[in-house]
């Protein structure tokens, strides 16, 4: 892989990884409030109750941790698809072929868990915690807290469903991803995408990305919140969830997760092919 070409590959998933926060943060926050709370709750009450007690910004609280984060995840996540479709492409006149980019999507994904995790630590604790009884004041002081409490292997406690979430979750990205954009790419006059249909291709291989394996995110965001002790097991996890409420509790917070992540993800997917084309 060209040095010059993953330059432009990590500039332009920084600026991607910035139009995804931004535009899915709220959504985010519901999400984890909705898989980690103690009792069933819908969306709307979470959605109203956030605002209510803690205002608009409440939405967006953690933004900080996930805002460095990102910038360096969707850096390392470009770059690593990047590099890796160059090494699967022994031509290139021949593109590659969807099983490919699934292979390249799933390496490209356990590059970004090694970010991924204390970020997404982080921001869960953040995101759960209420005005009333917050332990952490901000990102820095919830990092200094776990890392005091537990180290290194404190701050990367949920890196088993992390990983395994971000490779399938990026194969299954990736190949819809691809597979929209040579569909428009072929149905279009000159062979160029419009903005329209990165947003589309975007929109739909986020959706894909959290349907494939959204009941490990649900054990992820449980195990992340929990202090002391060593984590348990995804499998354990579930089960206990399963036992309490059925399949219905092992995808709990889907309808925000998949509202948030058609938006999200086709404002990343736009924003990365926008400043690919400008950086030439």
């Amino acid at each position: 892989m060209s040095t010059e070409r993953g330059i432009k590959d990590s500039i332009a998933g920084t600026a991607a990884g910035v139009a995804c926060l931004f535009t899915g943060h709220p959504f985010d926050t519901v999400r984890v409030r909705v898989q980690t709370s103690t009792t069933p709750v819908g969306i709307i009450e979470t959605l109203k109750n956030t605002v209510k007690y803690e205002g608009f910004t409440g939405l967006y609280k953690g933004v900080t941790s996930p805002l460095i984060g990102m910038m360096v995840e969707n850096a390392v996540l470009f770059a690593g698809y990047g590099q890796m479709k160059q090494l699967l492409q022994k031509d290139p006149s021949i593109p590659l072929t969807i099983p490919q980019c699934s292979i390249a999507g799933g390496f490209a994904g356990l590059c970004a868990s090694t970010i991924l995790t204390p970020v997404e630590l982080i921001k869960c604790r953040l995101q759960v915690q209420t005005t009333g009884s917050a332990k952490y004041k901000g990102s820095f002081d919830c990092m200094v807290q776990i890392l005091k409490e537990g180290g290194i292997k404190g701050i990367y406690r949920g890196f088993g469903p992390t990983v395994a979430r971000e490779i399938v979750g990026n194969m299954a990205f990736f190949s819809v991803y691809e597979s929209c954009k040579r569909y428009f790419g072929a149905h279009s006059p000159n062979a160029e995408l419009n903005i329209p249909s990165l947003i589309v291709s975007g929109g739909l291989g986020g959706m894909a990305y959290w349907t494939v394996l959204y009941p490990v995110d649900v054990a992820k965001s449980k195990i992340q919140i929990m202090e002391g002790g060593p984590a348990p097991s995804i499998v354990s996890v579930l089960r206990d969830i399963y036992k309490r409420e059925g399949i219905k509790g092992c995808f709990r917070g889907y309808t925000p997760t998949i509202i948030r992540s058609f938006p999200a993800n086709a404002a990343m997917f736009s924003v990365y092919e926008l400043v690919i084309k400008f950086l030439g």
